[in-house]
């Protein structure tokens, strides 16, 4: 990552969530991502889509929640590939949530993104929750983003795992109204739009807590 005004907050982000995953839980929860999983925007980490996710697991099963995020700063595919499922795999999760893939948008190519989130779907753990890309809103990266979606949607409903519609769900929040869910960059989600984001997730973490529910 190059020095930027944001590196000492990214940083500060990074540690507060390496220190969170030290404290115990009696379930485990590891996310696959950027700088989204990592909730830059939100003022803390339970305000971000994994801290809110984390807190519905808990809610449905009644059982105390561990995170492990392994997301990074700018991570992209190849990042994912290369750093975060091989500490996904020293693993053993009880969710799974993976929402990456918006930093390809940046130079997109159909075939290398294809070729690297076949990958990444393979060396999940079948219980995996995948969502697809945001909604850029306009311009280039969103037609990129909707190829792109469509893309993860068919991989992963064709190895049968659970789909977060984000692209759905935040394509329905376009419009000027929606300027208070992204935070001064107007990229990175608010606490606001964390909650959208969150939205996206329930419906398969619900289900999945009922099958760690059943499984106790």
């Amino acid at each position: 990552m190059t020095w930027s005004l944001r590196t000492p907050f990214t940083t500060a982000r990074q540690r507060a969530w390496q220190r969170r995953a030290t404290e115990p839980g009696e379930l485990l929860y590891v996310a696959v991502g950027d700088s989204a999983a990592q909730g830059v925007g939100a003022r803390d980490l339970d305000a971000s889509y994994v801290g809110l996710l984390a807190a519905r697991l808990q809610r449905h099963t009644g059982r105390t929640v561990r995170i492990v995020n392994l997301s990074r700063y700018g991570a992209r595919l190849g990042d994912a590939l290369e750093q975060q499922l091989p500490e996904l795999a020293e693993l053993k999760p009880d969710l799974v949530t993976v929402a990456i893939g918006a930093n390809d948008m940046v130079n997109f190519d159909a075939g290398r993104f294809a070729d690297e989130y076949t990958r990444l779907i393979a060396g999940l753990p079948e219980h995996a929750i995948v969502a697809d890309l945001p909604c850029f809103h306009f311009g280039d990266r969103e037609l990129d983003a909707v190829i792109a979606s469509r893309m993860i949607a068919d991989l992963v409903h064709d190895r049968g795992m659970a789909f977060a519609p984000l692209h759905r769900v935040t394509e329905k929040r376009r419009g000027w109204g929606s300027w208070p869910e992204f935070t001064w960059d107007q990229f990175h989600p608010s606490a606001l739009g964390y909650r959208v984001w969150e939205s996206a997730f329930a419906a398969a973490v619900n289900r999945r807590a009922r099958e760690v529910g059943a499984a106790s």
